[in-house]
């Protein structure tokens, strides 16, 4: 996980030198209008997504959803809901936006994470739960030519729960389809260390016993490869309505879990959402 702490950094040092030309005081006549101070959005959104990683089952969810920032201090539930289709988020949970400029963007996040419970799907019985968490996360991103954004986070249990440490390597973008429509594309591959790991497909003696699973004990590694889309559209000035598709791949110690059913996998999500 050292070297991927390294490109977040790296990322960081790229845009270090763009910030005393970005920061430059402009003249009277180029002062741009000052900005709305807070943002919110409320909604739902209706997912069908496994029921674990690496589950052959799926289901259907609804659950309502939001997003509020007050000048750099944002909080959403899914970045979907954040309002500005510009807004640098990734994921959801309380974000601190810490860029020095417009081009290299860093942020500081505290995010929930629900672990995994026992009684999400009948292949998980005997295995006990992951107990949720709060997950310490920062990131940062930089942009490259034709509009993509390379970006690099690592995110650690902050509660010590045994969730671990996981992080990510990302490229994505977004792109115009009309005066009130948007698209995005992106890929992520993303990596867990060994507690991380044998936390959420593992198996000890003591699981094996109660489940019927071999004994697993996976070591750090690349957990897994995902590409998703999304769609973006203004219904009017207030009313936007967002939907998404995603493919993941588990590889290397994630993948040859002994209840890892299907390590290919895909979800789809669509909601709407109402900006203040």
């Amino acid at each position: 996980m050292t070297w991927l702490c390294a490109v977040a950094w790296l990322i960081l040092a790229l845009g270090a030198s763009t910030a005393q030309a970005d920061e430059a005081p402009r003249s009277d006549s180029e002062e741009a209008p000052t900005p709305r101070p807070w943002d919110a959005a409320l909604g739902f959104v209706t997912s069908y997504a496994p029921e674990y990683a690496g589950s052959s089952r799926w289901r259907l969810g609804v659950r309502p959803g939001g997003w509020v920032r007050w000048g750099r201090v944002s909080i959403a539930s899914r970045s979907a809901f954040v309002s500005r289709s510009a807004e640098p988020v990734s994921g959801g949970g309380l974000r601190f936006d810490l860029s020095p400029n417009e081009r290299l963007r860093i942020g500081l996040g505290l995010r929930h994470d629900s672990g995994r419970q026992e009684s999400d799907s009948n292949d998980l019985r005997g295995l006990g739960d992951v107990r949720a968490t709060v997950r310490v996360r920062i990131g940062a991103s930089y942009p490259l030519e034709s509009g993509w954004r390379l970006g690099s986070a690592v995110s650690i249990d902050a509660l010590g729960r045994g969730g671990g440490t996981v992080g990510d390597v990302n490229i994505g973008r977004g792109f115009p389809l009309g005066p009130s429509t948007s698209g995005s594309v992106g890929a992520t591959l993303s990596f867990g260390n060994r507690r991380h790991m044998r936390a959420f497909y593992g198996v000890s003696q003591e699981q094996s016993a109660r489940s019927g699973y071999e004994v697993y004990e996976p070591d750090e590694g690349a957990r897994d490869i995902s590409v998703s889309a999304g769609l973006r559209h203004a219904l009017s000035r207030q009313w936007f309505a967002f939907g998404g598709i995603s493919a993941a791949r588990l590889v290397g110690p994630a993948a040859a879990s002994p209840f890892v059913r299907e390590p290919t996998s895909w979800a789809i999500s669509a909601g709407l959402a109402y900006r203040f």
